[in-house]
């Protein structure tokens, strides 16, 4: 069993932001693998699917991106399932538009979301996949930066983002993360 999870920020006004895209790839990947369970938690909101007859736990955390570690830490207690199954989808200002990320057991560097998830799990050892959200200029503030929405010219790399990110779960089930990277790192 894996249990994936996109990070992203819960209320409404968020769902457009860059900061969101974990959000958008689970989205995605619920109206493809229609789910046979929903779960609803203090914590989360998750859905029982089968990803490549594989079951799997789709989730997105109701606490805001910096806390995300918490409701990951309510999955981990509920299933049980070791840190090593767990896939974390979030947004990645060092990737570009357009291109994703797979690490595992890498450092958090200054995503403050998957570090909570860290701090939370006592572990760094699970699969990320970074969707790029970088385009080409910024000239605002971080912060300001991720929580803006993508611009209509960002569309098409958007989409293409979100598709290698779907396409590389699928892979990771399928075949293992070695096999994901090869095809899909940027």
């Amino acid at each position: 069993m894996k249990i994936i999870v996109g990070l992203g920020n819960p209320k409404i006004g968020y769902g457009s932001t860059r900061h969101n895209i974990g959000f958008r790839v689970i989205d995605l990947l619920r109206r493809k693998y229609l789910p046979s369970k929903v779960i609803k938690t203090h914590y989360y909101r998750g859905w029982e699917t089968k990803i490549i007859k594989s079951k799997s736990v789709l989730i997105k955390p109701k606490t805001f991106m910096n806390e995300s570690g918490i409701a990951v830490k309510s999955a981990f207690d509920r299933f049980g399932i070791s840190v090593e199954n767990y896939i974390i989808i979030h947004d990645e200002l060092d990737v570009s538009l357009g291109d994703i990320k797979i690490t595992k057991g890498k450092s958090p560097g200054g995503h403050k979301g998957v570090l909570s998830v860290v701090n939370e799990l006592g572990s760094k050892e699970f699969i990320r996949i970074r969707v790029g959200i970088c385009g080409e200029n910024i000239s605002v503030p971080y912060i300001d930066y991720v929580l803006s929405p993508f611009l209509k010219e960002e569309k098409h790399l958007v989409e293409q983002g979100l598709e290698k990110a779907i396409l590389s779960v699928e892979e990771i089930m399928k075949s293992g993360i070695e096999k994901a990277m090869s095809l899909y790192n940027a």
